[in-house]
């Protein structure tokens, strides 16, 4: 009887070592791109879609004559997938980046489990620049829902996605964007008098043009808004992270969040020059009855959320890809990738 005993007992323990083997396993990362078009807005909107995959990285040298300004990840293109449903993550990029500006959380999330599928917004992309649709803020959103129901709706990609389990990730623009998918939105109608449309500098990455644009008036951006403004929400996305999220004039009151119930994580450099964390990052904080902050230190600027940078990066592009001598840009994504993984494994 005692053998017996001894024999069940080792067979529980071999189990349980080997599920715990299964979850520290960690998966590489399959690739597949494509563009789908929101027909009803006459919009493309490119997409990539990274996944877990057991099959193995082939290393390869490449010879290409492209100098990259960020450090690339490594993929296996149309990789196939394991068996079971996995959590879901929509990326959305900031003003004038693109699907691959935050590459460095897409790689540790696929790598952990999750399906990430990041979007180039359209005009509003680092490949695609239109005045207006810097502007059209709200038009991003209705991008991320139209991926979703794309995504949900693919016969070999949807049925892989856990729908209980789908979460947000934006930064600047895309922190806005992500908080708009939540249930904030930007009232046009009200005016800062502390900070008038006026006198408030477009950011760097906006297209140089001959066209005279009054964003105020301006027909299509104004019907853009009154078609779309009411039609942002997406209760289907459960939980939201935003990295140094933009477009905090455009909140006056807390009833411009009140539809927002799911929880939003934001995370900042208290040293930010583009959005200062006082009327944006903090300001959404106070806004938002369901959020988290955390603030990296007094030099953590902006862009210390995008890419670690090549050294060609450095030299071409110093504003995006140097930080100041006392951080660590690779340090602060840990951490932020940390905060993140607690985040999302408590709220999915």
């Amino acid at each position: 009887m005692q053998k017996v005993l001894l024999l069940s007992f080792t067979l529980v323990l071999l189990f349980s070592c080997a599920k715990e083997k299964e979850k520290e396993k960690t998966f590489n990362i399959g690739q597949q791109s494509t563009t789908i078009v929101d027909e009803s807005r006459d919009r493309p909107i490119v997409i990539e879609i990274w996944y877990p995959t057991y099959d193995s990285l082939i290393t390869k040298e490449t010879k290409s004559t492209r100098k990259e300004l960020f450090k690339n990840i490594k993929t296996i293109p149309n990789a196939s997938m394991p068996e079971g449903k996995f959590p879901l993550l929509l990326v959305s990029h900031g003003t004038g980046g693109n699907r691959f500006s935050l590459t460095w959380f897409i790689e540790d999330m696929v790598k952990k489990g999750y399906i990430v599928v990041s979007v180039d917004h359209y005009g509003n992309s680092t490949f695609n620049k239109l005045p207006r649709e810097f502007v059209k803020w709200w038009e991003r959103a209705i991008d991320i829902k139209y991926t979703l129901t794309t995504i949900l709706e693919d016969t070999e990609i949807g049925p892989k996605i856990d729908r209980s389990k789908i979460g947000g990730v934006g930064f600047s623009l895309g922190g806005y964007t992500n908080i708009a998918l939540a249930g904030g939105y930007v009232d046009r109608e009200v005016k800062d008098s502390d900070e008038p449309d006026t006198d408030r500098e477009m950011p760097p990455e906006f297209p140089q043009t001959d066209e005279i644009i009054d964003f105020d008036t301006d027909s299509l951006i104004v019907a853009s808004y009154n078609t779309h403004k009411d039609h942002v929400k997406d209760d289907r996305i459960k939980a939201f992270f935003v990295m140094a999220p933009a477009i905090g004039f455009g909140f006056h009151s807390k009833k411009q969040t009140e539809t927002i119930t799911a929880p939003v994580y934001i995370v900042a450099g208290k040293g930010d020059t583009n959005t200062p964390v006082k009327h944006n990052a903090i300001h959404y904080h106070n806004l938002i009855p369901t959020s988290k902050i955390h603030l990296f230190g007094e030099h953590v600027d902006h862009y210390i959320f995008l890419n670690e940078a090549t050294e060609f990066g450095k030299k071409v592009a110093p504003e995006i890809t140097i930080d100041h001598p006392e951080v660590n840009r690779k340090e602060i994504h840990q951490q932020t990738m940390q905060l993140a993984l607690d985040f999302f494994e408590k709220n999915l």
